[in-house]
């Protein structure tokens, strides 16, 4: 059968082998395929670790074009990750970021005040997620490009391409010009002219800026 095996560093490994292969043998063969040594390797498959090295892949519940993950192990056998521990530390920081993760995973920003691990276990459990859904999608993209002569195939490839240029071009915008996201607000100040009390609008012509320099001055 054909199974898969993906490494949080997006490497990719397609194998050939027998769904009666214990886990044992498969990790044999993966330290000859990444120079990972069988120490050093943990495999994960649906979020749960494969622990029992004498247990098969069918055992498993492992099939036909199924994806593995492969881990290296951290040194030391510390279970924390220093990145999540940073991501964590700069969430406590900004009050607003955090506010911003209460209504969008409130479980998380209870991790995230209360409970270090379980944080970090859940950032990784999501990074997971992430990295298994790009593997699916280029494995799917692998498959349809098999057929270069099956319009429809071509037609969700071109659909593919055009999904993530828009995800690319929407996070480039969220990181280099993230105020074009919020609302502006507009500045009026007051004035005197001719002897007259106005109140006019400050108009730079470069919007963005100015609501930038208001959401500043406003912390």
């Amino acid at each position: 059968m054909k199974l898969s095996v993906t490494t949080d560093e997006g490497d990719l490994y397609n194998l050939e082998i027998d769904s009666q292969m214990e886990i044992e043998n498969l990790k044999a063969l993966l330290e000859a395929e990444t120079n990972i040594e069988v120490a050093e390797q943990m495999l994960f498959y649906n979020g749960n670790e494969l622990v029992d090295p004498q247990k098969t892949l069918q055992q498993y519940d492992i099939g036909q074009d199924d994806i593995v993950l492969l881990r290296r192990k951290r040194q030391g056998g510390s279970s924390g990750n220093p990145n999540f521990d940073m991501m964590r530390q700069h969430v406590l920081r900004d009050p607003r970021l955090l506010q911003q993760l209460a209504n969008t995973n409130p479980d998380l920003a209870q991790a995230a005040m209360n409970d270090p691990e379980r944080f970090n276990m859940m950032v990784q459990q999501i990074e997971q997620s992430r990295r298994q859904a790009e593997t699916q999608k280029s494995l799917q993209l692998a498959a349809l490009n098999d057929d270069p002569f099956d319009v429809e195939a071509q037609k969700r490839i071109e659909e593919a391409i055009r999904q993530e240029n828009i995800a690319a071009n929407l996070e480039a915008a969220m990181e280099y010009n993230p105020e074009s996201f919020a609302r502006v607000t507009r500045l009026y100040i007051r004035v005197e002219i001719n002897g007259k009390d106005l109140v006019a609008l400050v108009d730079s012509g470069a919007q963005s800026t100015v609501s930038k320099l208001i959401d500043e001055q406003a912390l």
